[in-house]
């Protein structure tokens, strides 16, 4: 099993100077690298306090400046809100200057919200992502890359700099559905799968979905990855953990409102008024990686058990304070990650 940080970047409101947030975070990267963990995750939104970070090459460029062996990955690029031109350019410099420790996650974006504000049809993003990825590969390859394509044209072209990394960094799709899977897996590409709050045979249906998409394929888990993304928190005992657990319905809440058009936005702070369906604290408890050590060990063995090995873990979520977090990841070093260093 291998480990990951995921950082979502939620912002509690006017309450909270940016620059104290960004410090924290920056902080909490650093606390990942110290425990062993191989990679720190950037998420990208935009308008919402549900993720402040509209641009996670920057911050990655930062991050890298202050660490020196983990990796950063940008969970997820969303695509359609670029001109694919300016994007290779700008992953090249951030991979660059973070020594070849970058990894890009790409994504059609999943907020209407989001595309509103930009001008950008929803149902547009699946066909501008893979038009953009196409010509974002091409241009870190080819010299006097022209296009002519359904929402880019452009005469020859060269973008400078190059990645460091050679021919690019690894490229990752988020994906939900088998579609996503196939054409991931079908371009060589790696898979991130979010499921934050989902109970135990939902993930393991995304391994089984993976399995199987590259069996059809005719490739090996070998030549491919699948990240999975889940919330997780640990303290001293099961009693403190649970404490924990209305972080994980106010950020259950917000994300609801945002993915199914049903927010209340203002001043960037999204609603988190009550959602149908939403899970109980007991489900969340019994389905998450939230606990003492020894709860957690077992929460991730049960994970490791359905085929999951690479497991990205969102650590600070809801109105978690930095102390929090800083203290469940530190737990996790300490205590939870030696039972896997086998």
């Amino acid at each position: 099993m291998r480990f990951g940080l995921f950082l979502l970047f939620e912002w509690s409101g006017p309450g909270r100077a940016f620059d104290a947030m960004y410090g924290d975070l920056l902080e909490e990267v650093a606390y990942a690298e110290e425990q062993g963990l191989e990679i720190v995750w950037l998420a990208e939104h935009h308008f919402v306090s549900y993720s402040a970070c509209p641009q996670p090459l920057m911050f990655a460029i930062k991050a890298a400046s202050q660490t020196r062996r983990v990796r950063f990955g940008t969970g997820v690029l969303v695509l359609p809100f670029y001109h694919p031109l300016r994007l290779a350019g700008e992953i090249a410099v951030a991979d660059v200057l973070t020594g070849g420790r970058l990894d890009i996650g790409v994504g059609r974006g999943a907020y209407p919200y989001e595309f509103a504000r930009y001008g950008i049809p929803f149902d547009e993003g699946r066909a501008r992502t893979q038009e953009s990825l196409e010509i974002i590969l091409r241009a870190w390859k080819e010299d006097d890359v022209a296009h002519t394509g359904r929402f880019y044209q452009f005469p020859a072209t060269t973008v400078l700099p190059r990645p460091l990394q050679q021919p690019h960094p690894p490229i990752w799709i988020a994906a939900l559905n088998p579609e996503s899977f196939t054409y991931a897996i079908g371009h060589g590409h790696r898979v991130l799968s979010t499921v934050f709050r989902d109970p135990l045979d939902r993930v393991a249906e995304k391994v089984e979905l993976y399995r199987s998409t590259l069996k059809e394929a005719g490739k090996t888990e070998a030549a491919s990855d699948l990240g999975v993304l889940r919330i997780a928190y640990v303290a001293e005992t099961d009693a403190a953990a649970r404490e924990a657990l209305p972080h994980v319905t106010k950020t259950h809440r917000t994300w609801h409102h945002l993915h199914f058009g049903s927010e209340s936005v203002r001043g960037g702070v999204v609603s988190s008024d009550p959602v149908e369906h939403e899970p109980s604290l007991d489900e969340a408890w019994e389905r998450l990686v939230i606990g003492s050590p020894e709860r957690c060990i077992r929460q991730i063995e049960a994970l490791e058990s359905v085929g999951v090995n690479l497991l990205l873990m969102n650590m600070n979520f809801g109105d978690m304070s930095h102390r929090e977090a800083l203290r469940s990841l530190r737990l996790f070093g300490r205590e939870v990650l030696p039972a896997f260093r086998r």
